[in-house]
């Protein structure tokens, strides 16, 4: 349990101004993390997105360059596909994944957040997990829209946290890093003591897994000694500040390196496919039941408007897809003529991860934005089959479809289904705060989405190199389809991983 200052903190470990979060300690002196503002944190990202873009824009320059000699990006058509997979693929990994990446790497921090002197962490005073810095940068698809930005902003101006709707359902929040700006400040002044300094140094060698076991004792020693120093220093209020500013500051530090849990990123991975993910699934079964259900009476709906007032197709697709149709072709016919497998899989696949993120993460909007993306797909399909039916086409579309849209459809549901469940932990909290249970609900939707993102890995391959040939016959797209779903229901169960098939799985 943790518990907020409120912004009248006193000054021994943070300026009266800014708020400060309070972390029990098995010492029985409390850790004090001093959080970021709105004001340090948007200078940081800031930073951040000069430098990600400047990466980003020099490796897409650099390919150019080597593939065509020149800077320009008249690429030819004949270096177009190597100059997408080698160069503009890699660049969008750069600008997207620079957060995660190194927020997992760097311990929560990125070097924009090291300039600024910030750093992510748990509301328990510790470098976040793996999976808590996926959630908060997976929850940026919401944060960065236009409406929801305003809101974002609003809850880390005027949140007790600062938190944004990341930060809330991942369970983070940036704190400054003040220890290495009061080292440097002390030896600008020429004073203070090393002591502290060679702690904090030990144990951040420790922090690294650098250390031996010797080095992890000393570290546990120190911070007890630093607890028992704080504990005396703290009764004597602001007359002792600034000798106990630094202490503060490297008390949190050990804190954060002694109760950090060990990284076993093999087994981790291991009981999150085996255990916890078939425990998410038991979980949410009634909002997939719900969900999937939305998504049929959708597509029966959408077929049955367009099958009797064909007019309405137009809501439904372009002037282009409806001209297509209706000249008897489909607009899959020729698609690898135009373009290539490789750079299909990979916008396919982009575009599949997208839209089952955002069918994840509009649950925040009480579960309206889930049931509106499910429900505009479901209707947009069967509008779809409508139309080719009438022409009849539906049939080659099915055989289009079927490969991949088995298990594609089915993310889609599933994703919606951890929507629902963020919008479900929103109306109804239960006995928990809405914040507790919406960032329980958001831990379990995220641990659902890591195998929904694995499965739409290879469905883009699919719908990339096997439906859009003709050469592949009916029976042989029913095959991989149907096979592909029964390994997807027995990776969401468990069984893959060698579940025990007794009784309904556990949350932990």
């Amino acid at each position: 349990m943790t518990r907020t200052n409120p912004a009248t903190a006193d000054s021994v470990f943070s300026p009266a101004s800014a708020p400060a979060l309070t972390v029990p300690s098995a010492t029985g002196i409390d850790a004090r993390l001093v959080l970021a503002g709105p004001g340090a944190r948007t200078i940081a990202f800031i930073f951040d997105w000069m430098i990600r873009g400047c990466l980003a824009t020099a490796w897409l320059l650099l390919v150019t360059w080597a593939i065509t000699g020149n800077l320009g990006m008249d690429v030819s058509r004949d270096s177009e596909t190597l100059w997408i997979l080698t160069g503009a693929v890699p660049a969008s990994a750069i600008y997207f994944l620079y957060h995660p990446v190194l927020e997992a790497l760097m311990d929560g921090r990125t070097p924009g957040k090291r300039m600024t002197g910030l750093r992510v962490l748990t509301t328990e005073g510790q470098a976040p997990t793996t999976g808590s810095v996926l959630t908060r940068n997976v929850f940026r698809i919401i944060d960065s829209l236009p409406g929801f930005y305003v809101v974002g902003l609003f809850l880390v101006m005027f949140g007790s946290r600062h938190q944004r709707f990341g930060d809330l359902a991942a369970g983070t929040v940036v704190a400054l890093e003040r220890a290495p700006f009061l080292e440097k400040l002390a030896r600008l002044r020429g004073a203070g003591s090393d002591t502290w300094q060679q702690v904090r140094q030990r144990a951040m060698t420790l922090g690294l897994r650098r250390g031996e076991v010797s080095e992890a004792l000393a570290v546990v020693d120190d911070y007890r000694r630093a607890a028992r120093e704080l504990g005396a220093a703290r009764p004597q209020g602001t007359a002792a500040a600034t000798a106990t500013e630094h202490l503060e500051a490297t008390y949190a530090d050990l804190h954060d390196v002694v109760h950090r849990a060990a990284r076993r990123a093999p087994m981790v991975l291991w009981s999150v496919l085996r255990d916890q993910v078939p425990a998410a699934m038991y979980a949410m079964r009634v909002h997939v039941l719900a969900v999937t259900l939305l998504f049929v009476i959708a597509g029966v709906a959408g077929f049955w408007l367009v099958n009797t007032y064909p007019d309405l197709i137009a809501m439904f697709a372009s002037r282009e897809l409806i001209s297509t149709v209706e000249r008897g072709e489909l607009w899959t016919d020729g698609l690898l003529n135009v373009t290539p497998s490789a750079v299909l899989s990979v916008s396919i696949l982009s575009n599949n991860i997208v839209v089952s993120l955002f069918a994840f993460c509009s649950g925040i909007v009480f579960g309206l934005g889930t049931f509106y993306l499910v429900g505009l797909n479901g209707v947009s399909l069967g509008a779809i089959f409508a139309l080719t039916g009438q022409h009849g086409l539906a049939g080659r579309l099915f055989d289009f479809v079927v490969a991949h849209g088995c298990v594609e459809l089915s993310c889609i549901c599933i994703s919606g289904a951890a929507g629902s469940l963020l919008g479900e932990a929103l109306v109804r909290p239960g006995a928990l705060t809405r914040r507790e249970a919406f960032r329980n609900a958001a831990r379990e939707g995220m641990r659902v989405m890591l195998v929904v993102t694995l499965l739409l890995l290879v469905c883009g391959f699919i719908e990339g190199y096997v439906s859009p040939e003709p050469e592949i016959p009916r029976w042989a797209r029913v095959t991989i389809g149907v096979g592909y779903w029964l390994f997807m229901v027995s990776l969401l169960r468990g069984y893959v991983f060698g579940r025990s098939r007794g009784g309904a799985p556990v949350i932990a």
